[in-house]
């Protein structure tokens, strides 16, 4: 790592430099000799690297006007000898340089220009070798970090599956440090489940500050790791994400009433909403409120927003984790804004007792079984744990849950039959579970049983645009997987984006399984014949397997439910269905660059009477008995105060 960073520090300089260099570098007394050994160079090299050090390429040549070599214009004249003594010591050492750099060059050719040809693997294990090594650029090896417009992050993962014909196992390096790109379920699972075994792998993720080490991702200790698992999976509990479920409605009708009352109010279906922006707001509301279980006021929540994806940047900043003066990054400070946050609402829980948060069931949540320091036993998180794993919650529950729910929508809509089919589903659990203004209180048991088809969507949606990569791991010991080994101390990259592409239950050969719009198809997950198995892991596999996925899961299909039963139709905007889609090139999931603006077509039935029950929870939290409502259908609802009726007026 040292040598190629001095390298390249030499090669910088003598770019900086390489206009006069290449004029005296090969004057023309030398130019055969320099020719020759050039043509022997080149000879060794690809066609791009010998392009690069050529003399005769546009990068290393300097011209005059007229086609002669541009000594002539250099800027002294013959009579001067200060001058010219000057120039010939600059000369030898700029001459000095070229040769330095040049056998540089040729002693460090393949290390230089060609670094994975010189992976090697454990000698000590004769009865399997390395698998398929990634051809790789010079210096870097492979930049695993390369994403595209035209599909977004983990483009490297999938364009060089393609090159290699797509080996299960292979080899890539970065910056000198070799590492293996793992595919299939079960595989994948085989190496997770190693996990805390003595000769299994450890995990890869190192506290950056980022995330530190009192969260369930960085922890390596199984026992510590097993309990932090028990205690902060007491507040992620099937039972608490069910009575989360009103939190989750109030925060999904929240957001589409700020788009059905916007184009109400306006009295045209022009207005266009992105996305992107609606879906991380929902999913930011889910963290304040129940996550948190923060009380923020209307002019507060934007700060909050910000905090956290400023926060969450941090995962994929180059700064960060090269770590460039890191500590003076945005997400240090947005990280401290939030960590107050945080212990502000654990003091308020330690003073006034447990509420509904996830915060709160962390902060409550006892270990009977573990000891405690100083002796005796019922083991409770700290304030640093349970700091760190709601930060850790917040970034499994917003990022990846908004970035899901926005490619839905933008599949969604390039796929126009599935929303009819979404909203006729809601129409049927409207018509079994509605009050009589059409009303429907969500629970996990009803969206499960009911809702199938919505079920599809969300994992069509996670199968087609997953997180490219788990957390890397690292093998203790030299491993054999599939008769291949992987090294002691390699990184392991276990790839979900390549386990869902090669998937032999949806693989096809032109890649169109993949395409947001013509692999799109939830269908297939309603029949056992058609829908992925052991090759579908969205939320990872093994001791880490996701905490959060029940109300991941719930949180998902709480929005598209509510937003179902509130627009009949949306039409994709700005001519997205016919142009091609592009991406952002780094995000943790894929993420459409345009955030998927759209035009909706309101209904009209379940969106009022979700106005209504808002109206009323005002008016009976303000012990307003009388209630009049513009604008609404004439109707009439008796509810409960204080076992007093109160009526509801509606003109």
């Amino acid at each position: 790592m040292a040598m190629i960073i001095r390298f390249i520090t030499v090669v910088a300089f003598f770019a900086a430099a390489a206009p006069t260099v290449s004029a005296f570098a090969f004057p023309p007394s030398v130019s055969t000799s320099a020719s020759i050994g050039n043509a022997r160079i080149r000879s060794q090299m690809t066609p791009a690297i010998a392009t690069f050090i050529s003399p005769s390429s546009p990068e290393c040549s300097i011209r005059s006007s007229s086609g002669s070599s541009s000594l002539s214009a250099l800027p002294f004249s013959a009579g001067s000898g200060m001058m010219m003594n000057s120039f010939v010591v600059k000369s030898v050492a700029r001459k000095l340089i070229v040769a330095l750099v040049s056998a540089f060059a040729l002693l460090n050719f393949r290390k230089v220009f060609q670094p994975n040809s010189l992976i090697k693997g454990d000698k000590s294990t004769t009865d399997a070798d390395l698998p398929e090594v990634a051809p790789s650029c010079p210096f870097i090896g492979n930049q695993i970090l390369v994403g595209s417009r035209q599909f977004g992050t983990g483009y490297f993962y999938h364009k060089m599956s393609a090159i290699l014909n797509h080996p299960r196992m292979w080899v890539y390096s970065f910056m000198g440090t070799p590492g293996m790109v793992v595919s299939g379920g079960q595989r994948v699972k085989s190496i997770l489940n190693k996990e805390f075994a003595a000769d299994g792998v450890k995990n890869y993720v190192q506290p950056n500050g980022v995330l530190n080490e009192h969260n369930l991702l960085a922890e390596s200790d199984k026992k510590k790791h097993s309990l932090l698992r028990r205690l902060v999976g007491s507040a992620m509990t099937p039972s608490r994400v069910t009575a989360s479920m009103p939190a989750l409605q109030e925060a999904a009708e929240k957001q589409v009433q700020k788009m059905v009352n916007s184009n109400k109010d306006n009295g045209h279906n022009n207005d266009i909403y992105t996305m992107e922006t609606v879906c991380n707001d929902y999913t930011l509301d889910v963290a304040w409120q129940q996550i948190l279980g923060l009380d923020l006021k209307e002019d507060d929540i934007p700060e909050f927003t910000k905090a956290v994806d400023t926060w969450i940047s941090g995962f994929t900043s180059v700064r960060v984790n090269m770590n460039i003066d890191a500590q003076r990054a945005p997400c240090f400070k947005a990280k401290k804004y939030l960590q107050a946050l945080i212990m502000e609402k654990i003091e308020y829980l330690e003073k006034n007792g447990p509420d509904g948060s996830t915060v709160s069931g962390m902060v409550f949540a006892v270990d009977d079984n573990a000891e405690v320091e100083g002796g005796g036993t019922g083991r409770k998180l700290t304030k640093e744990e349970v700091v760190e794993n709601s930060l850790l919650l917040i970034l499994a529950g917003s990022e990846t849950s908004a970035s899901t729910l926005t490619n839905a929508m933008l599949c969604i809509g390039l796929n126009k039959e599935t929303w009819k089919n979404v909203v006729e589903e809601q129409k049927k659990v409207v018509s079994k579970y509605g009050n009589e203004q059409g009303k429907v209180e969500f629970t996990t048991k009803m969206l499960d049983r009911e809702c199938p088809y919505l079920d599809a969507v969300v994992r069509e949606t996670m199968r087609i645009k997953p997180i490219s990569q788990g957390a890397p791991r690292t093998t203790k010991k030299t491993m054999k997987v599939d008769g291949f080994q992987i090294p002691k101390g390699w990184g392991i990259n276990w790839s979900v984006l390549l386990t869902h592409e090669l998937d032999p239950v949806t693989y096809k050969e032109d890649g169109s399984h993949m395409d947001v719009r013509t692999g799109f198809v939830p269908e297939r997950w309603l029949e056992d014949t058609t829908k992925p198995t052991t090759d579908f892991i969205p939320m990872g596999a093994g001791p880490r397997y996701c905490l959060g996925s029940t109300l991941a899961y719930a949180e998902m299909k709480v929005f598209l439910a509510v937003l179902a039963q509130n627009v009949n139709d949306f039409q994709l905007a700005e001519g997205q269905k016919e142009k091609d889609v592009l991406w952002k090139r780094l995000s943790i999931i894929p993420r459409p660059l345009n955030g998927v603006p759209i035009t909706i077509q309101p209904s009209t039935v379940v969106s009022e009477s979700i106005k209504i029950e808002q109206e009323v929870s005002r008016q009976i939290k303000n012990k307003i008995p009388t209630i009049s409502v513009t604008d609404l259908p004439n109707k009439k609802m008796i509810t409960k105060q204080d076992n007093n009726e109160v009526d509801l007026v509606l003109s």
